[in-house]
């Protein structure tokens, strides 16, 4: 399965696109003619609650979705166990990740008082989603300066090389 997948699985992951696309228009066309409109019809001016056309499309992309989120944890788990020395940079990465985001959130404040209340209370902000945000922002921040730096310091030494 996994030679099959390595020569052919472009051509296997459009020709299965190419499907699911074609149903979902064919579902739409359908489904609007059957609920008595066609694909000119303004649906916001209609009740668009009523009509299910657009559920298939819906579907399989939770499906689709679920699909690869599953391969992508099987993938993950089988490079672990066949590249055991390998996947040691791996794990200490992703602790040290989770590390970071851990110590960005303890040290995170949630800022309170004059426009701050309003705007907390109008969204619903609660202590803890301030401070989850705030540790997710300034991981990506320094994941993207990491990548950033890398490439640059990458590019150098190979220029000198």
């Amino acid at each position: 399965m996994y030679n099959f997948l390595l020569k052919h699985g472009t051509a296997v992951a459009m020709g299965v696109g190419t499907v699911i696309a074609i149903l979902f228009f064919i579902t739409i066309s359908v489904g609007l003619s059957s609920a008595g409109y066609d694909t000119s019809t303004d649906l916001l001016a209609v009740n668009y609650q009523e009509i299910n056309a657009f559920n298939f499309g819906i579907y399989i992309t939770y499906i689709l979705g679920i699909l690869a989120f599953l391969m992508m944890l099987v993938g993950i788990v089988w490079d672990l166990w066949n590249n055991r020395k390998a996947s040691k940079n791996m794990i200490y990465g992703i602790l040290g990740l989770i590390i970071l985001f851990f110590v960005i959130y303890a040290t995170a404040k949630f800022d309170t008082g004059g426009r701050w209340d309003v705007l907390n209370a109008e969204f619903g902000i609660t202590e803890q989603s301030s401070k989850i945000v705030t540790a997710g922002i300034y991981t990506c921040g320094l994941l993207l300066l990491g990548a950033a730096l890398s490439i640059a310091v990458s590019e150098v030494r190979n220029f000198f090389k």
